[in-house]
């Protein structure tokens, strides 16, 4: 059986990736940790609404 990337997978990928970018960033840069996982959520946030709001998950997906 072979299993393909799908859109939702994607869009988790890209709520998830930002966060830990920032946390990478805060742990080897001067940044403070809280700071940079603050400007981190604010893409994943965008995500999030995304994912609620335009492209909601369907039954057959």
């Amino acid at each position: 059986m072979q299993r393909s990337v799908s859109r939702y997978d994607l869009l988790l990928a890209v709520i998830a990736l930002p966060i830990a970018l920032a946390g990478v960033l805060g742990a080897v840069s001067t940044l403070a940790m809280s700071t940079a996982l603050a400007v981190g959520s604010v893409p994943a946030t965008g995500g999030i609404g995304y994912a609620i709001f335009v492209e909601q998950p369907t039954q057959g997906s």
